[in-house]
């Protein structure tokens, strides 16, 4: 295999696009898995931390994560960040096979997530999660539990 030159790194892209049928609403739409910069962007900005005394906890958003991830990797039609939420809000089988389609199109290891949970439960304090936010979990939906650090002093 030939070394790359930079001009070929300007020029490269790996991404790849599908088209997937939507049973659920009647049509097709376009995705594309994304790049590093925005599946950065999506986890950063979907990273909350929490300090609960002396412990640090990072917990993902999962809804906005999601939101991030539609908006990047839905490419045709392409929807505004109003209307991802607007269409997040009145679908939800629609949705768990786009985000599922971009994570797969993405090289997202759904299986190593899910082996990271299982060794990793849910904190102890006895209570379902709720669903509003996820830890290291796959956007589909799956629960994860918090991941403490220690907090700076």
């Amino acid at each position: 295999m030939a070394r790359l030159t930079s001009e070929d790194l300007r020029g490269a892209s790996d991404l790849r696009e599908e088209e997937i049928e939507l049973d659920t609403i009647g049509g097709s739409v376009v995705v594309q898995g994304l790049g590093a910069a925005a599946s950065n962007e999506a986890q950063s900005q979907a990273l909350e931390m929490k300090t609960i005394g002396a412990t640090q906890l990072a917990r993902v958003t999962t809804a906005l994560l999601e939101e991030i991830q539609l908006f990047h990797g839905l490419k045709d039609p392409r929807l505004s960040r109003e209307e991802v939420r607007g269409f997040m809000e009145r679908c939800g089988p629609a949705i768990r096979k786009i985000i599922a389609k971009i994570d797969e199109l993405s090289g997202v290891d759904k299986k190593a997530i899910e082996e990271a949970t299982a060794r990793f439960p849910s904190g102890g304090n006895g209570t379902p999660d709720d669903g509003e936010t996820r830890v290291h979990a796959a956007s589909t939906g799956r629960g994860g539990s918090a991941v403490p650090a220690r907090a700076r002093t």
